[in-house]
């Protein structure tokens, strides 16, 4: 799997975009990448595989890019149950009860970043994964950090399945909003979620 997690990583994106069908086709044999999230020089891969009592897990992966822009291989960093029937539209929808989107799970890991105060003992990163509608083609992320608390970086995400992953160093605040795409148009779905790290 930490294979794949790198594969994913130096495409910048997951190799297979679901978005078409807003559903991951799972087998026995297939991990397939759900999410993947890169912030400078780090980068997280959300993986999912049918266990073989049937049931959806994921694994979690981490990697740091080196100076020359080589990712490091992979660490997994978590893993569980997923609580959807990922392969199945329906079972997410009915998860959402409506909403645009919804927070799944949410997990913390010690991780070197690079840029922690300690050095190598590295830092708290916060994770969410977060369920969307099919009736949501991109989200729009705006984040902020302590080191530049008056402004904020904003980014859209297409969405590429379900899934999106979100990982949060430690002071930083997210504002994350599902959107469709109408013609030329973007129309705003719900509510934003509004998520920080614990450790501010």
């Amino acid at each position: 799997m930490a294979d794949i997690a790198g594969t994913a990583l130096r495409l910048g994106h997951p190799p297979i975009a679901h978005a078409a069908a807003h559903h991951l086709p799972l087998d026995a044999d297939t991990p397939l990448v759900a999410d993947i999230w890169i912030s400078g020089d780090l980068g997280f891969v959300l993986l999912l595989h049918r266990r073989g009592d049937g049931l959806v897990a994921e694994e979690l992966y981490y990697s740091l890019r080196g100076e020359g822009g080589v990712w490091e291989r992979p660490d997994h960093l978590s893993g569980g149950i997923v609580g959807v029937e990922m392969a199945d539209p329906s079972a997410a929808e009915d998860v959402l009860a409506g909403a645009p989107m919804s927070v799944i799970a949410e997990s913390e890991s010690l991780v070197h970043t690079g840029h922690g105060p300690n050095g190598d003992e590295g830092e708290l990163v916060h994770v969410w994964e977060l369920l969307m509608s099919s009736e949501a083609d991109l989200i729009e992320i705006e984040r902020s950090s302590p080191a530049f608390p008056e402004t904020s970086a904003l980014s859209r995400r297409e969405l590429t399945g379900p899934l999106v992953l979100l990982v949060l160093l430690p002071g930083e605040r997210a504002r994350v909003q599902a959107m469709r795409r109408e013609n030329s148009s973007l129309t705003r779905l719900g509510d934003p979620l509004e998520l920080h790290h614990p450790e501010q």
